[in-house]
């Protein structure tokens, strides 16, 4: 028997290795203002402070997106106005006082692991 080399075939094209993501034009970049936020002009960002929410994966430091445009829903997360040192607080629609006027709805939460240096 004789063996034949292989011949490329017209169309088929051949990898090898690991693929270049650069070389990926169907690839869109990651653009965390188009995923977070999707109404800028009733969009606040606010930083956490405590660890009141720790338990549900909010920890201090952490940055909550919050949309003053939404209606919210029972079991949103939500920010409203009260009196005292703490002047916002963070709950669920569910659990805010009924005289209250809710001021926005949180919409995600980013936690960063690793600070930067000073």
């Amino acid at each position: 028997m004789h063996e034949e080399e292989a011949q490329p075939q017209s169309g088929v094209s051949i990898h090898t290795g690991f693929p270049n993501p650069a070389a990926d034009k169907s690839l869109t970049s990651l653009d965390l203002n188009q995923l977070l936020i999707q109404r800028t002009a009733s969009t606040f960002l606010f930083r956490i402070r405590g660890d009141e929410w720790k338990d549900r994966g909010i920890f201090d430091g952490d940055i909550a997106v919050i949309d003053r445009a939404l209606d919210a829903r029972s079991s949103d997360l939500v920010v409203w106005w009260q009196d005292g040192p703490e002047q916002f607080a963070i709950t669920y629609r569910r659990e805010v006082p009924p005289d209250i006027a809710i001021w926005g709805v949180v919409t995600s939460t980013t936690h960063q692991f690793r600070k930067s240096p000073s």
